[in-house]
């Protein structure tokens, strides 16, 4: 489906049982995350593009920091209607991104 991406989420670290689920439980909050599936220690992650609007786009953000993912993944959100924020030096996200 060419609106559908997939993230990857690499050796995730929890640091118990219910930050895993809390992860989770972020992922399902997350509208545009379609599914997500495990296999050894990755963990895809299906994103509908259509439906990440500036609100999922910085979920997505936080999720990744907190949970040290590779954040490079989320350049390919660098598009017209996020580039007022997304592009700003001084954002926590920006070298990372």
């Amino acid at each position: 489906m060419a609106d559908e991406l997939v993230l990857s989420a690499k050796r995730i670290w929890y640091y118990s049982e219910y930050d895993e689920s809390a992860f989770f439980e972020w992922l399902d909050k997350l509208p545009c995350v379609k599914r997500y599936e495990g296999e050894l220690d990755v963990l895809s992650i299906y994103v509908d593009e259509a439906k990440v609007d500036e609100s999922a786009l910085r979920e997505l953000l936080a999720l990744f920091r907190r949970y040290a993912m590779e954040m490079e993944q989320l350049r390919v959100f660098d598009r017209n209607a996020f580039a007022s924020w997304f592009r700003d030096s001084r954002a926590y996200w920006h070298a990372s991104v």
